[in-house]
């Protein structure tokens, strides 16, 4: 039996597994992708890592489906046998999706069909039923290089009329050049970045599961959890995840803004594997995710220098929601700008290669 509250267990089940239906957040924009799939466009979904990139591909599929009475099927694109998750070959990604392929046809009833291994999801317009095919953590396949890349997405995207594919595209530095013109700028390809949940959205995710276990975030407690996470979920959870393994085994009640506040120091997140990882998301987004531009403005506004920025780097950051504008620009959540901050002053010391 665990030693923990809980309520903890809870956030740790929602940090691994991912938020069930009723919390999944960001609805509206489901349904606006949804809506460009069965409109005959394939779809893109972007952004930095733990934003819920993946839930929102699970979340348009479903409604896709919804929408048209049509069907689906998910591919994780890293490779399961490799400790690196990176596929070594563009043959090697092809018949992981021929197998994917010939099992859905089996589970719809389709087993006279047979996939062509150089192209798998063209057999399935032999089905009548509009079909949405989604693929995600994109990112795996720049092991295969550029040129094999490209020629990866051209044989993926290139589907019959009733099959359409949404994809999920991490930003990163080395690839966002190629994801931009082979990807985003392809014609028939809406793309959207995912972007932080709402206050409201944040309120549901934090207290429907803090009040199953008779525990309630004040909501000056809620206030710190959006400031520090800028309304990013997986941020937020972790918070509430390390807050609730503080509290003791049967409490109830609730939780005050001092119970978040007494976390956010290095030393302290440093002692867990939750805290350690919310500091290495952080840089790992500010030091490999971003274009020197993109970093340098972040460091700017941590710091509160001055210096030049491209507009382009501005807008970049704005449309993730990591930027944003009030009272002149600013970085959303209080954690990663502390972070940036740190990296800034030379108080973390990381590798830039």
């Amino acid at each position: 039996m665990s030693e923990l509250h809980p309520l903890a267990d809870r956030y740790l089940d929602l940090l691994f597994d991912g938020p069930p239906p009723e919390l999944r957040a960001r609805k509206d924009l489901e349904d606006e992708l949804a809506a460009q799939l069965t409109a005959g466009n394939h779809v893109c979904i972007r952004g930095f890592w733990r934003i819920g990139k993946t839930t929102m591909l699970k979340g348009v599929l479903q409604r896709a489906c919804e929408r048209s009475g049509g069907a689906a099927m998910f591919l994780d694109l890293r490779d399961p046998e490799r400790d690196d998750g990176l596929p070594q070959s563009v043959e090697a990604v092809l018949a992981r999706l021929t197998t994917k392929v010939t099992e859905f046809l089996a589970r719809v009833g389709a087993t006279e069909l047979k996939a062509d291994p150089k192209a798998p999801l063209a057999v399935l317009g032999e089905l009548a039923a509009p079909i949405f095919v989604g693929l995600d953590e994109l990112l795996a396949l720049f092991a295969l290089g550029p040129e094999q890349l490209v020629t990866l997405l051209d044989a993926l995207l290139s589907t019959p009329k009733n099959v359409r594919v949404a994809v999920v595209a991490h930003r990163h530095r080395d690839v966002d050049a190629l994801f931009e013109t082979a990807l985003v700028q392809r014609p028939g390809m809406a793309s959207a970045f995912v972007p932080p949940i709402s206050d409201d959205e944040l309120v549901a995710l934090v207290n429907t599961p803090a009040s199953a276990e008779g525990v309630t975030f004040s909501n000056e407690a809620l206030g710190v959890i959006a400031e520090l996470s800028g309304n990013r979920p997986w941020e937020a959870l972790s918070f509430c995840a390390l807050a609730a393994k503080k509290l003791p085994r049967g409490f109830t009640g609730e939780v005050g803004p001092d119970a978040i506040d007494a976390l956010v120091n290095l030393d302290e997140l440093a002692e867990s594997d939750e805290g350690r990882a919310l500091v290495d998301n952080a840089l790992r987004t500010l030091v490999t995710a971003m274009s020197p531009e993109e970093k340098t403005l972040c460091e700017l506004l941590a710091v509160g220098g001055e210096g030049e920025v491209p507009e382009d780097a501005i807008a970049a950051l704005e449309a993730t929601g990591l930027v944003s504008q009030q009272e002149g620009y600013q970085l959303s959540g209080a954690f990663f700008a502390a972070i940036v901050s740190a990296v800034a002053e030379g108080v973390i010391k990381v590798a830039v290669e």
